[in-house]
């Protein structure tokens, strides 16, 4: 019953310690605790963590409380923690600091006892990080093997210099036991809390970084799509048909301010296949003022409600449209088709066209020009893909097998929304995206 009695006090107060580490950690960037640990640790790293876990560690000393003539307290929390993170040097820094002070708060003849078990902690926690990895269950399994090594150590130094001493502390046996425990779950709790803030961390950074990415994408779309023939064409026409044709202006008008919103003003990073198939259809209807019914365009969407609904990036498919008719325009004609289709495992949309067709088939992707405008296209195309479904999407260039031709193949997993991930990670980045917009 003391053994439990004991536990429970010291859960209590690791509880206390566990909560206001989570203060410091809302307070402090994660990276500085966790960019750099053990020996690659920085000497200004270092020396934060000395001062960070030896303040933890020496408040959990004062936490301490006595039980039949012998002190208990969880200063080996912060010791613990202070080498699995900062190395050796870390460890037995907080260590000496925190047993020095312990040690005046015991018998003399328990001081050197005390002060070395907090040195010998200090080190063999960092020393163990570093041969094992910081894995939870490496770091919750070494919390116990130190402590039991300490406390065998010390028993083993006892037995030869204070055999009564000796004895006296091995008849405790369960109530170090019990302190064993409660420790570890304290450093358990601390590096979980840690972990996870990390975790918030990277993904406060990958938000970010995947929002530039996406307005960087968007907005290399539209340099890559608003070429200035293509704008001053468009202008040119518009002019003319607003003498002529003021209700085809009106539109081509609406058209093109809802062409430019969806590019330029979204902040969502997916839409679905059926809006991304009507921002195409505006597209085409504005180049289609320039060639006229020259320009030829269908698509063909199964009568499938999964199949429109799928989560595709913006603007992924309207590069390889506008290539199609770019590079498929002869004499002032061209057809393209976007033919979508789904088989066992992938829904594959294919962009085709009649014009002269790519110089060999099929064109991997590496093998586009860098310099040209149509392989940076490509390139931008595939990044995006290969970022949006964890390199599961494929695109491919080819020649048409019917009749002279190109064929844009994008090849999506049926699976893509079900196959991202979905723990804790994952919502975490969700919701702080939504946050950060």
């Amino acid at each position: 019953m003391e053994a439990i009695h004991l536990a429970i006090q010291l859960l209590e107060k690791v509880s206390v310690l566990v909560a206001a580490a989570l203060v410091l950690l809302m307070l402090r960037p994660a990276e500085v605790w966790l960019g750099e640990t053990g020996a690659r640790a920085s000497v200004r790293r270092r020396i934060f963590l000395v001062m960070l876990f030896g303040a933890l560690a020496l408040w959990g000393t004062f936490l301490g409380f006595e039980i039949e003539g012998r002190q208990f307290n969880i200063r080996m929390v912060g010791i613990i923690v202070a080498g699995y993170l900062g190395g050796a040097w870390v460890g037995l820094s907080v260590g000496a600091l925190a047993g020095g002070v312990y040690a005046f708060e015991v018998s003399p003849q328990l001081a050197p006892y005390v002060f070395g078990a907090s040195v010998f902690n200090g080190v063999v926690a960092g020393l163990w990080s570093r041969q094992w990895g910081t894995a939870m269950a490496s770091l919750a399994l070494g919390a116990v093997v130190i402590q039991g090594l300490h406390h065998l150590g010390v028993a083993s130094v006892m037995a030869m210099l204070d055999w009564e001493m000796a004895v006296f502390h091995s008849s405790q046996v369960t109530l170090h036991a019990a302190k064993v425990g409660a420790n570890s779950v304290g450093v358990i709790l601390f590096v979980g809390l840690l972990s996870l803030v990390r975790e918030l961390e990277d993904a406060r950074r990958d938000a970010t970084a995947s929002r530039a990415a996406a307005r960087s994408a968007r907005l290399e779309a539209l340099q890559y799509q608003l070429q200035p023939h293509f704008l001053f064409n468009l202008l040119n026409t518009l002019a003319y048909l607003i003498r002529t044709r003021p209700a085809r202006a009106r539109q081509l008008t609406l058209d093109l301010a809802d062409f430019l919103r969806y590019t330029l003003a979204r902040d969502d990073e997916e839409t679905t296949l059926r809006d991304e198939l009507d921002q195409i259809e505006r597209y085409v209807d504005l180049e289609r003022a320039r060639f006229g019914e020259g320009l030829q365009f269908t698509v063909e969407l199964p009568d499938d409600e999964g199949i429109a609904e799928l989560s595709v990036p913006p603007l992924i498919l309207q590069p390889l449209v506008e290539n199609s008719i770019r590079h498929g325009s002869q004499d002032g004609e061209v057809e393209v088709k976007i033919l979508v289709e789904r088989d066992d495992q992938d829904v594959v949309i294919r962009i085709l066209d009649d014009g002269p067709g790519p110089s060999t088939s099929p064109m991997p992707l590496e093998a586009t020009p860098r310099t040209s405008s149509t392989g940076l296209g490509l390139r931008n195309v595939a990044e995006r893909l290969s970022r949006f479904y964890h390199g599961r999407a494929r695109l491919e260039l080819t020649r048409r097998d019917d009749i002279p031709g190109a064929c844009a193949t994008v090849r999506i997993p049926i699976d893509a929304d079900a196959s991202r991930p979905t723990g804790l990670a994952d919502q975490a980045r969700k919701k702080l995206r939504h946050v950060i917009r």
